[in-house]
């Protein structure tokens, strides 16, 4: 599984801000930050899914002092071309003489396919986009209860 990472480095504001909040409702933020963005990114792939292997695929984890949240691609192997795109290509059976699928209650066979190439739906980087604004209201609302 490939795992794109991203770091921020905030600005001196945020700091001062990050240490009036306190380690506890720092961590609180980072972990309510990561359930909104895990919700987006299930949302957003929710869209492309015929049989939820997408929505299922989606996970969030601790990881070091951050969170992981990505695609499963051992239940969604599919995850990386439908975020990332494909570009036209041949489709070829793997270990019988066709290929096979229904349409409109009929059965289709052919040798190969020629994929027009799909364009793609970068879900995960828009929720990456998102995530310091989302970081930055859990932030304030915890310093605004704080007071």
């Amino acid at each position: 599984m490939r795992l794109t990472r991203i770091k921020l480095d905030g600005t001196a504001e945020t700091k001062k801000k990050l240490a009036e909040l306190g380690d506890v409702l720092a961590r609180k933020a980072l972990a309510e930050t990561a359930e909104d963005v895990e919700e987006y990114v299930a949302h957003e792939a929710g869209k492309h899914s015929r049989d939820g292997a997408l929505f299922r695929s989606v996970f969030n984890r601790p990881e070091g002092r951050g969170f992981a949240i990505g695609h499963d691609t051992s239940i969604a192997p599919h995850a990386l071309f439908v975020h990332w795109g494909t570009r036209p290509h041949v489709i070829k059976p793997k270990k019988k003489k066709s290929l096979r699928w229904a349409s409109g209650g009929a059965f289709f066979f052919s040798k190969l396919v020629r994929h027009p190439g799909y364009k793609g739906d970068p879900w995960l980087i828009r929720a990456a986009r998102h995530a310091p604004t989302m970081f930055a209201l859990h932030v304030q609302k915890h310093l605004d209860n704080k007071a």
